[in-house]
């Protein structure tokens, strides 16, 4: 049975590109802090080309680090995820999740999605989804594709509504709790922020099992956790 996972080379661009994640936050956490501090002494105007300027930073920061968030804890799963091939099926395994199997004879869909290879069996119900970034990748598509025709590639693929409408939701509270300046529209609009933080966090939590400790992750959601607290005390105190 021949096994393929996530190595070598890919392992070393994911890294350079954590690096550069990372001091992207970093650096927009450090000019939150700067900005947060000059406003706070009274230096910055919130009527100034810079009060617009922290205001930006600060919706960047919590969305940003959210975003790094998101892609380590979906890059770490697919680091778990062992594909194993024999004869006549196809298995994923991942550690503290049972074992994904699907037959050749029972392949329904099969399609390259994005950087995906996405396999589908209709019964019984079951899904694997094969990051290119896969050792082996190449091969295992090749193989698919003797039992069952490989559909044409999608690179673009609809944005889920649910992902979309608390996408919305959290940039429109955030913008809400900057833009105005009664408390009772900065308490609501900050409430319905810290209800989509969470949400997104859980779903993270989610996606990397409950007993999995994983610090970068925790520091990305620390960061935008951190500057939306900051951003409700400024709005709050500098009413």
């Amino acid at each position: 049975m021949a096994e393929f996972k996530i190595e070598g080379e890919a392992l070393r661009r994911e890294a350079q590109l954590r690096i550069l994640s990372w001091g992207t936050i970093l650096l927009l956490l450090a000019l939150t802090v700067l900005l947060f501090t000059l406003r706070a002494s009274g230096r910055l105007n919130a009527n100034s080309d810079l009060g617009f300027v922290f205001a930006c930073t600060l919706l960047a920061t919590i969305v940003g680090a959210y975003v790094v968030a998101s892609r380590e804890a979906l890059r770490f799963a697919e680091r778990q995820m062992t594909f194993a091939l024999n004869d006549n099926e196809i298995v994923r395994r991942r550690k503290g999740y049972p074992d994904v199997r699907i037959a050749f004879s029972e392949i329904a869909t099969l399609r390259e999605e994005l950087r995906w290879l996405i396999i589908k069996s209709a019964e019984p119900q079951g899904k694997i989804a094969i990051p290119n970034t896969v050792s082996g990748y190449d091969a295992i598509c090749a193989e698919q594709a003797k039992h069952h025709p490989l559909s044409a590639r999608v690179d673009r693929v609809g944005f889920p509504v649910r992902t979309a409408a608390w996408l919305a939701a959290a940039i429109l509270s955030w913008t809400a709790v900057m833009w105005f300046r009664d408390v009772r529209v900065v308490v609501l609009a900050g409430t319905n922020g810290f209800i989509t933080l969470a949400i997104g966090s859980h779903s993270l939590w989610t996606i990397l099992h409950s007993r999995v400790r994983r610090p970068l992750l925790w520091a990305s959601l620390g960061c935008a956790w951190l500057t939306a607290i900051l951003l409700i005390y400024l709005r709050l105190v500098h009413l």
